[in-house]
């Protein structure tokens, strides 16, 4: 195990009817709030009981609407909101994409600085302020709600800028409820908890050796949810089953699973290196490209693959090599992926047009962070595009 230090300052409010106590949580920085939200929470009705908790706490709002994509834009309009407003806290309500918006309203508010120079690494964020986050989670999936990452794209230029994990952008709290996931269609439920999983893995496939507790947190989360996701599909409103995805999936961004081991974060990378050519959202690219790669380079990772082949997916090891077991551990993973009506391959969601010269750009970029070969990636991409 490898030195570290751990730190999450995110208070977690977790359970049933925890949305009473947001004024509470608002009220303790103050009464001006900029809400930053997507379409689906004026839709469930989640949008109006937050607003009539405000209106009977004196508590002042304001709104950033219509948030589908983690887009600089949106950024822009939002810092400009909550300057003009004083706002003195940003709540984010929703998935990823809103929250990471939410954190990066908050830096650009609380400075006078471009945050694109923020975000694009011109400009350290070391020494800057940021004005409290909160987090109200509808989508669980991303572990947004209790890191300190925000993904942004310029969608002008089609640059991606992140704030990487600043302590300061680590939402003050955020309420986990099950019941607000609910109104979740099938679909998004599946895409989004096989996002757990692979992040969770992510931060698995590191073999630094001597870290059976975090190899262990790993596997029981990924066999969790994976096994939520099962009743959900015949029951979306399991409160049980809801409430393990939801926890699982803040426990797998906040940095615990990691911790003395590090990770190559090469899931979401070769994930990313499709969904934007293929118009493809972030989980279907990920859901796609993740077990061909480790299908791919099972072998590099052969004993911590056969221990997910065994611990998780429950392969029979008898008469079996231990590559035979890591192999079969990778396959079933994707079986698993069929069994849930996720699709494996960019040809499965209907995309049959693209442009080969622009993903071997991406592919010789990717190349050069020396994680995996070229031709291993290629392969990824070749067998996830559906070829």
């Amino acid at each position: 195990m490898i030195n570290f230090e751990y730190q999450n300052p995110t208070r977690i409010i977790f359970g049933k009817g925890s949305l009473e106590k947001l004024p509470k949580e608002v009220m303790n920085y103050g009464n001006h709030v900029l809400l930053v939200y997507g379409r689906s929470v004026k839709q469930n009705g989640i949008y109006d009981r937050i607003v009539e908790y405000f209106n009977q706490n004196n508590i002042k709002y304001y709104d950033l609407s219509s948030v589908t994509y983690p887009s600089l834009d949106c950024v822009y309009k939002g810092i400009e909101i909550a300057k003009k407003n004083r706002v003195n806290i940003v709540l984010g309500i929703g998935g990823g994409t809103c929250i990471d918006v939410a954190k990066s309203i908050a830096l650009g508010a609380a400075n006078d600085v471009d945050i694109w120079d923020v975000l694009s690494r011109k400009v350290s964020w070391d020494n800057l302020n940021c004005l409290p986050i909160g987090a109200i989670v509808t989508v669980a999936g991303s572990g947004s709600e209790m890191d300190g990452n925000s993904e942004i794209e310029n969608t002008e230029t089609g640059a991606h800028g992140s704030i990487g994990s600043f302590q300061k952008t680590y939402p003050t709290f955020a309420i986990l409820d099950p019941e607000l996931t609910y109104s979740c269609p099938w679909k998004l439920t599946a895409y989004h908890t096989m996002t757990i999983v692979v992040q969770a893995m992510e931060q698995y496939l590191i073999d630094t050796g001597d870290t059976p507790i975090q190899d262990g947190f790993v596997e029981v989360v990924c066999k969790t949810v994976m096994d939520s996701l099962r009743v959900l599909k015949n029951d979306l409103n399991n409160y049980s089953a809801r409430a393990n995805i939801m926890w699982a999936s803040a426990l797998t961004c906040n940095r615990i699973l990691g911790r003395g081991k590090g990770a190559d974060w090469l899931g979401g990378a070769i994930g990313g290196l499709i969904d934007d050519l293929l118009n493809l959202t972030y989980a279907q690219g990920i859901a796609i490209t993740w077990p061909k790669y480790l299908l791919t380079c099972y072998k590099e990772h052969l004993q911590t693959m056969k221990s997910f082949a065994l611990h998780v997916m429950n392969i029979d090891p008898t008469s079996k090599t231990d590559e035979e077991i890591a192999q079969e551990g990778a396959q079933a993973l994707q079986d698993f992926y069929k069994e849930m009506g996720i699709a494996t391959t960019a040809k499965e969601l209907g995309v049959n047009k693209y442009d080969m010269n622009k993903i071997e750009q991406r592919i010789n970029h990717l190349a050069k962070r020396n994680v995996i070969s070229k031709e291993d990636i290629e392969t990824i991409v070749r067998l996830a595009i559906g070829g």
